[in-house]
């Protein structure tokens, strides 16, 4: 296995590297230690662009970039939550998740216009720059990642490992869709108990989504979807059983 610091310069040599500066001569601007990731792309780079258009900031560039957002839009980021890049429209956060509230952090996305709405695309720095790169092996994914991978290929074995991690806040609509999936591949199969169990988790995801005061209306449709999703494959019995469960 590569060490962060054989990553960060294979990603740096990479031919899709458009700019690439120097170190920078100024050091971390933030409390504590840089982690690891960000700090073995910043001991050989003080910032990248891709030719894509991601573009990666230098140490010293993190906190004014940081500090400006949170006050511009009124943020209610925490201080383990710092901007590191930035891409088309779209502003590339680092979430240290020290508390442990955050499904153990990593890099997310969010639209400049909706900046509390992320989406968690790598576990940290060096993944998500060889994501972009498409550098193989490819990095670890995300449960959120792997989850929409393994729904679109309908490979139960791979949604049921990606449901069995943590996801990361607001990735509810995510995870209940690919509990439904795998509700519908094992009703497919026959093993309506399995099934059942998956449309469960799937409508628990939704619910846990749900605005304040929706839970019942979001429960019961989340039922409605899964009784469709399992009469549409033949499972009667399983699609009644879902309706039973509506109390609203």
């Amino acid at each position: 296995m590569e060490s962060a610091s054989e990553r960060a310069a294979r990603i740096c040599a990479a031919a899709a590297i458009t700019k690439r500066r120097p170190p920078s001569r100024g050091g971390w601007d933030r409390a504590g230690d840089p982690p690891e990731d960000l700090a073995a792309l910043w001991a050989v780079t003080g910032g990248l662009e891709l030719g894509c258009g991601t573009r990666l900031l230098g140490p010293t560039e993190v906190g004014p970039a940081t500090k400006w957002l949170t006050e511009e839009k009124s943020l209610g980021w925490g201080g383990d939550l710092f901007v590191i890049g930035e891409r088309d429209d779209l502003v590339i956060v680092r979430d240290l998740d020290h508390e442990g509230k955050r499904a153990g952090g990593g890099v997310l996305e969010a639209p400049s216009d909706g900046l509390e709405a992320f989406r968690r695309v790598a576990w940290d720095a060096l993944g998500y720059l060889e994501a972009r790169l498409g550098i193989e092996p490819a990095p670890r994914p995300t449960p959120e990642i792997a989850a929409q991978e393994a729904a679109s290929q309908r490979d139960a074995a791979a949604l049921a490992k990606a449901l069995g991690e943590a996801f990361y806040p607001g990735s509810e609509a995510v995870a209940a869709h690919a509990a439904l999936v795998l509700g519908e591949i094992l009703a497919t199969s026959g093993d309506d108990v399995a099934a059942m169990r998956a449309f469960v988790r799937s409508v628990s995801f939704r619910v846990q989504g749900a605005r304040r005061g929706a839970e019942a209306l979001e429960r019961a449709a989340g039922f409605r979807a899964a009784a469709r999703v399992a009469e549409a494959v033949g499972a009667k019995a399983l699609a009644e059983a879902c309706l039973t469960r509506i109390d609203v």
